[in-house]
């Protein structure tokens, strides 16, 4: 009778792999903020709210994200505290006042905050892109990577490049949805901010991978994943004596 094979040793404590699931949570935040927020505003506009409605009712899902993210995890780290307070502060400054077109340089004034965010965070011991790879894992891998970031300098180099990317890429986001904002007719901004900002991130996506896959070839180093466990090995059979 054939025997089965053994399992693969991990170490103990240590989780498995995720692997269907790991881009469940950005690509549902995406869709929340990016997508939803659209689908909200122009509902509103074919049922005859105005603008500046629809703008305040377009900030609401991505707020109650970070709302029920913080309940469920019973913590806030901090990506959301700074996302959480730069939509309170933009739901306060549109309540005081402003027609649509402050509405929309708000949006612009978000990604700019983001991206001045991201950059500075570059130059910390917490850039941006280790902390959003440190949320895709769990447990002993992400002890792992703590101590990779600790021991490897061209790991620390190249999350930072990452961290540096994207803050270029809000950045550049910002800067057109202040131009669209300023210029094109208000219910024409958000499809031009929505569609502007997913070719970014699609951009900066492709990059990313293409830089992620010839760092691992270069240093054998995982920028996103975790690195793997030293291997297990057997304990040596004692030696007996043979005696005459």
């Amino acid at each position: 009778m054939p025997q089965k094979p053994p399992r693969p040793l991990r170490p103990p404590g240590s989780t498995p792999p995720r692997s269907s699931g790991t881009l469940r949570g950005p690509l549902f935040s995406l869709a929340v903020d990016i997508l939803l927020p659209l689908l909200v505003y122009y509902a509103a506009r074919a049922l005859g709210a105005d603008q500046v409605p629809a703008l305040l009712l377009s900030g609401a899902p991505p707020a109650l994200r970070l709302l029920a993210g913080a309940v469920r995890h019973r913590r806030i780290d901090g990506v959301d505290l700074f996302l959480t307070v730069l939509l309170v502060g933009a739901a306060l400054v549109s309540l005081i006042g402003g027609g649509p077109r402050v509405l929309l340089f708000k949006n612009a004034a978000l990604s700019l905050a983001v991206g001045a965010w991201a950059l500075g965070t570059a130059f910390t011991r917490n850039p941006l892109a280790f902390q959003l790879g440190q949320r895709l894992h769990q447990g002993e891998a992400v002890r792992a990577r703590a101590r990779l970031w600790q021991d490897s300098t061209p790991f620390r180099r190249g999350q930072r490049a990452l961290t540096l990317l994207w803050g270029a890429e809000q950045f550049l986001d910002g800067g057109v949805g202040a131009l669209a904002a300023a210029a094109l007719p208000p219910d024409t901004v958000p499809l031009l901010d929505r569609a502007v900002s997913l070719a970014l991130l699609a951009l900066a996506a492709g990059i990313t991978a293409g830089y992620a896959h010839r760092f691992r070839g270069r240093h054998a180093l995982p920028l996103f994943g975790a690195p793997a466990p030293a291997p297990a090995t057997a304990p040596r059979a004692p030696r007996v004596a043979c005696g005459p």
